[in-house]
């Protein structure tokens, strides 16, 4: 017999030869939900293996082609279809009926929806410096009216490096390189830096005839795996970023306004790029969730133009 120790439920079982995950835990008297009844129609009895996948069955085709349109990584099993030939631990990821609907919630149709594909990606955090400061001061039309410029420039130099704004809020943006899986993205994302503070400074010069005050902005850089999904309720759902690398991109954009900078990146970039870039100190941050300290670079210019 092979085993089968599933994480969250506190369990080690064993499981009969031939028997797949799913059957020898509902045989175990375990509420392991199925709702295609283990058919691999759906993905609600997906499990991720922590430990021993080399202890389990090659995918079969059915299994094959679901996980491949709903883009699971390898450690990710359908339950239904995998047997184990060795010791396993598992962890269920879809515990009761909430779960189930998440994952069953697609257009008002049965077909599961996509859990999310990794990828390789450089994320860029801008906003507003001082932006409470310039709202309290100037007229709620010219606001707006400044804004919609401003996202505007930005955005085309976003696209003009291959790059993607995928969320705004209120004073700033999420931009993500290498969702097109351009090997090149972390180089397109430090021009569009280079270029958005260039293109800012000529727009701070050009609202002074509407505002008196003056416009900057702060940009903050990271680049790492993300996990790129859609998250939201049918509807109002959104695709999104969501990972470490996206959480550390928008803590070293924080940091600029305690350290008076202006465009930080994490030490991961600044290493694909030191030949290329002069920068203006390098620093020590916190970054909550984060533990210890983590060396961010302050850029300041490009030195020659990069290769790609």
């Amino acid at each position: 017999m092979a085993s089968i120790e599933l994480v969250n439920d506190h369990l080690c079982i064993e499981s009969k030869p031939g028997q797949t995950i799913l059957d020898a835990a509902l045989e175990h008297g375990i509420n392991h939900v199925h709702a295609c009844g283990g058919h691999a129609f759906c993905s609600t009895c997906r499990v991720r293996i922590e430990d021993g996948l080399e202890n389990l069955n090659a995918k079969n085709e059915a299994e094959t082609k679901l996980a491949s349109k709903l883009g699971l990584p390898e450690e990710i099993r359908l339950a239904c279809q995998s047997t184990p030939t060795g010791k396993v631990a598992a962890r269920r990821l879809v515990l009761d009926k909430v779960d189930e609907d998440v994952i069953m919630q697609y257009g008002g149709s049965k077909e599961p929806r996509s859990l999310g594909e990794e990828k390789e990606a450089s994320v860029l955090f801008v906003d507003i410096a001082d932006y409470t400061a310039f709202t309290e001061k100037t007229p709620a039309y010219d606001v707006v009216h400044v804004l919609n410029r401003y996202f505007f420039i930005a955005g085309n130099i976003i696209k003009k490096y291959n790059g993607r704004i995928i969320d705004y809020y209120g004073d700033g943006f999420l931009a993500i390189f290498g969702l097109d899986d351009d090997p090149n993205h972390a180089g397109n994302l430090i021009k569009a830096g280079f270029a958005l503070q260039d293109a800012i400074d000529e727009f701070d010069r050009d609202i002074h005839s509407l505002v008196d005050r003056d416009f900057k902005i702060r940009l903050g850089a990271h680049t790492g795996n993300v996990i790129w999904g859609t998250i939201g309720i049918e509807g109002m759902e959104k695709e999104a970023a969501i990972g470490d690398t996206v959480n550390f991109a928008s803590r070293i954009e924080q940091a600029n306004k305690d350290l008076n900078t202006k465009f930080l990146i994490s030490e991961a970039l600044f290493k694909k790029f030191e030949k290329w870039c002069t920068v203006s100190g390098a620093f020590e941050i916190k970054a909550k969730g984060k533990e210890g300290t983590h060396k961010v670079y302050a850029l300041d210019r490009m030195m020659a133009p990069m290769p790609g």
